[in-house]
């Protein structure tokens, strides 16, 4: 048995990081790491004893998001992590902010699209109250890794309800030609009747007046699901 130990997106000074990507019952089960600056490994399992080994390790070039439009830098390391809300998303505590901000950053490699696309999303709508505020890039030994934003606060998830708030922010979303793709009700946070919308992974530019005014009458369905999906694994 083979298997690919990926510890991206930490550096190997960040140990206590890396380990935080891990179970407390996967810990328990890998090898001591080997030594030197590395941050790929591939862990074998020995055929004579059965026990797990680094069969390798390497320093790879990891991936990162490319469209770093805004002014501001802050390296994950300078984060005073919080109390998580979904899988990558935190809040915390930066010297740069009075306030606690909410951090959005991949873990794996594979998820650096996932914050390439919502990093533009947040381009296109800025300085048009769509979103919270974009406040940075989210850094780790140089590569952008996600982001940091805005957190708003005494909010609630949309319910039928919240129709009408609902639905203007969804047009002022589509009146800069951006369809969102992905209108659950747990994307709307609702505070005194109005509406701010999040997560902006699936966001595109769009053209198309059918798809918006489509997206724009199924908003009804989709605020009515009683379902969780679209939770993300809410805490």
């Amino acid at each position: 048995m083979v298997f690919l130990l990926n510890i991206s997106p930490w550096n190997q000074a960040s140990t206590s990081l890396k380990i935080c990507l891990f179970g407390p019952s996967l810990v328990s089960l890998l090898p001591e790491f080997p030594p030197g600056n590395w941050n790929d490994g591939l862990v074998a399992k020995d055929g004579k004893d059965g026990r797990p080994y680094f069969a390798s390790s390497n320093l790879t070039e990891l991936p990162g998001v490319q469209n770093t439009w805004h002014e501001t830098y802050v390296d994950y390391l300078e984060l005073s992590i919080g109390r998580k809300l979904r899988t990558g998303i935190y809040e915390a505590r930066c010297s740069l902010f009075n306030e606690i901000v909410i951090a959005k950053f991949a873990r794996f490699p594979w998820e650096i699209q996932y914050m390439e696309n919502e990093t533009t999303a947040y381009q296109w709508i800025s300085g048009h109250t769509i979103g919270p505020r974009f406040l940075g890039h989210l850094t780790e030994n140089g590569r952008v890794i996600g982001f940091l934003m805005e957190r708003i606060t005494d909010t609630q998830h949309a319910s039928p309800e919240d129709l009408e708030a609902c639905r203007e922010v969804l047009t002022r979303l589509h009146d800069v030609g951006v369809r969102h793709g992905d209108t659950n009700r747990f994307n709307f946070l609702v505070c005194d009747s109005k509406a701010t919308l999040i997560d902006f992974d699936t966001a595109q530019k769009c053209d198309d007046r059918n798809l918006l005014l489509q997206e724009l009458e199924n908003l009804t369905v989709c605020l009515n699901d009683p379902s969780d999906r679209g939770g993300g694994g809410l805490h």
